[in-house]
């Protein structure tokens, strides 16, 4: 009994003791502020963003302080890991987080000293001091960062923890990890270090600052070689190996990597992280891979354009053109300025709104009066002064046309008939039809003025670009994008583009617009595009003031490409552009160049006809005198067709009656009267030239007069008659304007019309 009181007591003083113990090592070490071990504190680092291009090639990187892009250690080569080992953990392998033999040596060291002269730092315990504690060398530090690098050996791998750790260290040089290292240094990924460059940056992490070769080339190359020597004794490499890689010098590229940064970077960065509903800031430290649509080659070429002061008219005036493929909407090159300022520049392709002048007479008036009212390319607009309401547009240089083809008030950009056609299709519905091409409106836009660019805030040529791809493409929407996917820092895939389109109109209402818009550039506004002999459309746009020009438009498409370029000043209070610089000269200009390197061997293929569009030969003598379009008959001579596209619900039936044998007169009466003889017939035929002849007993016969068969009933008196005399009347007829061997074509001619000796009359209405 009494044994058993003994063994409690004692029990109990033991139990005190370790609480006693186990409080004073909480309070010596402060265990009681110990942090948990956390890997996200590891993982979840700031990594670099990569950008690349349409092929994937590397575009920039994207990143705060530390630039890091992580690797999987699989990804090494085995001489890189052991540069590693060598260096800084021989024994990493053997040991659970802190190696014991090392701690030995270097507490002999330190007492020998009489301070802190040597670590025994293990990886594991290095990687919990960066990412979980400070850097301060205390017992507790020392012994939590012990117990943490324990807690991690326990969960982790040794391969993870040495992934994680040459992932997460500083190289120096604002490098973070040894993917960022290796490309900063040497230009290569961390999967392609040579046995040296391994060596050396390994050499690194002793003392970045010391070692970095930017910073000291002589001091990293001897650290260098003392590793090299270290990977030596343990029987990592042979000694020739050793020899050989110590001889060698590297190049370094600090600060010599070229990574491009401009407008388009720009964009895609802005547009990633409007994408993943996160900051530009979290997208830049985020690690995530963006996959742009950039066509590196176009993008640089638009960059050196905008270099060039002789496609400006003004050295400080600005620009922005847009590039993209109307199949897809992926826009494959971006410039928005002509000096890029570097950070998030204001990019004139994306953000201004500017008037669009002429350029949007295609998208507001003519592509929705073809899908709606049937409009054709043949129909006819009278040109003319013009006044709707309280509004009185007017052509350039207050000059009209008269009667003019849909295609011709297209090709000669003019302002009335465009205007004419928005009022019969209806301002909501020309802007629904707008809007669905891409184009913004402001409540205020309501009125006519729209067909000439005269919008409240205006537009961006992004949105031009947009909406002129609808044409090239058959008729199709797809809403432009800069991006096609982006996967996170796993990999793992978190916005994959999906083609957002939508039809606007008819593939064969297109087609004819295109041709249109063809046409504006082989014979129109747009003619500085003719030289390049490959199938292009395009529309030019200007705004002009009293004393210069406010916007300058050109906006030209291939099957391929849709390109829209802008010029102009930011604000009227910079300046104007001078009266010359308008969108048919330096925006032409400069879209000259672009298609000129885009088919630098002039081909192209053509846009693809629909099988519902037909050419049909029309009679151009008809659409002029009746503004209708008719066929062309099979005498219609060659100078008089006019070839043109219509839809198979819109083409014409009726032929033309122009080209014909003339009818002969009708009608021929001839009476005697006190003055004279009064002869009168009818005119069958508006495009014959009816003659009237005389003829007497004993003289050859004579013309009278002729008269054109519009003039329909003639009546004419024969003055010059005598009354003792009989007279025989007859008429001809004939087609001035349509010959057979080089002479008109002439119709039946009348029976003759007798006029007796004295008063009497005769009439003759058969021919003969």
């Amino acid at each position: 009994m009494r044994f058993r009181g003994l063994k409690i007591l004692l029990l109990a003083v033991t139990a005190a003791a370790v609480l006693f113990l186990l409080c004073g090592a909480v309070k010596t070490l402060g265990m009681d502020r110990w942090v948990d071990f956390d890997v996200y504190r590891i993982t979840g680092c700031d990594r670099t963003s990569i950008i690349y291009d349409g092929q994937s090639d590397v575009v920039t990187r994207l990143h705060g302080v530390q630039d890091r892009t992580w690797v999987s250690i699989s990804e090494l080569q085995p001489s890189t890991v052991y540069a590693f080992i060598s260096a800084e953990d021989a024994r990493f392998f053997e040991h659970e987080g802190v190696d014991v033999i090392r701690i030995a040596g270097a507490i002999v060291a330190d007492i020998k000293a009489g301070s802190y002269v040597q670590g025994a730092s293990t990886i594991s315990q290095q990687l919990i001091k960066l990412s979980h504690l400070t850097s301060e060398k205390t017992i507790s530090r020392k012994a939590e960062e012990a117990a943490l690098a324990y807690e991690m050996e326990r969960q982790y791998s040794k391969e993870d923890i040495l992934e994680m750790y040459l992932n997460y260290v500083y190289f120096g040089g604002g490098y973070y990890g040894i993917e960022a290292a290796a490309e900063g240094y040497f230009g290569v990924h961390a999967s392609d270090l040579t046995l040296d460059q391994s060596a050396m940056l390994a050499g690194i992490l002793k003392s970045p600052s010391g070692y970095a070769p930017h910073i000291n080339y002589a001091a990293s190359i001897n650290r260098r070689n003392n590793i090299l020597r270290l990977m030596q004794d343990y029987g990592y490499i042979t000694d020739d190996e050793k020899k050989q890689a110590a001889a060698k010098r590297p190049t370094i590229l600090h600060d010599k990597r070229e990574y491009y940064s401009g407008y388009y970077t720009d964009a895609v960065t802005k547009s990633a992280a409007a994408l993943l509903g996160i900051t530009v800031d979290e997208l830049i430290r985020g690690g995530y891979s963006v996959y742009s649509a950039m066509d590196s080659d176009i993008q640089h070429y638009c960059e050196e354009m905008f270099k060039n002061g002789e496609l400006f008219p003004a050295e400080d005036s600005e620009a922005a053109i847009v590039v993209l493929e109307p199949s897809t909407g992926m826009v494959v090159a971006m410039v928005g300025g002509r000096s890029y300022t570097g950070g998030i520049s204001f990019n004139r392709a994306t953000d201004i709104r500017r008037q669009p002048g002429s350029v949007i007479k295609p998208v507001i008036a003519y592509a929705p009066a073809f899908e709606y009212l049937n409009y054709t390319a043949a129909d006819m607009i009278l040109d003319e002064e013009t006044t709707f309401a309280d509004y009185t547009p007017s052509n350039y240089g207050n000059k009209y046309y008269g009667w003019v083809t849909v295609r011709e008030a297209v090709t000669k950009s003019l302002n009335v008939p465009a205007v004419k056609t928005l009022s019969a299709v209806g301002v909501d519905r020309a802007k629904d039809f707008a809007e669905r091409c891409g184009i913004e409106f402001d409540d205020k836009d309501d009125s006519l003025a729209l067909a000439l660019g005269g919008f409240t805030y205006g537009v961006s040529p992004l949105q031009i670009a947009g909406a002129y791809s609808c044409f090239a493409s058959g008729g199709t929407y797809n809403t432009p994008t800069l991006i096609k996917k982006i996967t996170d820092r796993n990999g793992l895939t978190v916005y994959e583009y999906r083609q957002d389109s939508r039809r606007v109109m008819s593939e064969a209402n297109a087609y004819i617009l295109t041709s249109m818009l063809k046409s504006v550039v082989t014979e129109g506004t747009g003619h500085r595009l003719n030289t390049l002999d490959i199938p292009i459309a395009g529309k030019t746009g200007t705004v002009g003031l009293a004393n210069g020009n406010r916007d300058a438009w050109m906006a030209g498409y291939t099957p391929e490409y849709t390109a829209v370029v802008w010029q102009g000043y930011d604000s009227d209070r910079l300046g104007l552009l001078p009266s010359s610089a308008t969108g048919g000269t330096y925006p032409a200009l400069m879209l000259y160049e672009l298609f000129n390197h885009i088919y630098p061997d002039g081909r192209s293929g053509d846009f693809e006809k629909p099988e519902s569009v037909k050419q049909y030969s029309i009679d151009a003598k008809t659409l002029k005198k009746q503004h209708k379009a008719v066929l062309a008959n099979a005498m219609t001579p060659q100078s008089s067709r006019v070839t043109e596209y219509f839809t198979e619900e819109t083409a014409p039936e009726d032929v033309s009656g122009y080209w014909a044998v003339p009818g002969s007169a009708q009608n021929l009466l001839a009476v005697r009267e006190e003055g004279g003889v009064m002869v009168s017939f009818d005119c069958p035929d508006d495009f014959g030239m009816y003659t009237l002849w005389r003829s007497e007993a004993g003289k050859a016969e004579k013309p009278l007069m002729t008269w054109n068969g519009r003039e329909g009933h003639i009546e004419y008196i024969d003055a010059a008659v005598k009354s003792g005399k009989g007279y025989r009347y007859r008429v001809t007829v004939k087609h001035e304007e349509l010959l057979i061997d080089d002479k008109p074509v002439e119709g039946l001619t009348t029976r003759y019309a007798f006029v007796p000796a004295g008063l009497g009359t005769s009439s003759s209405s058969t021919n003969e």
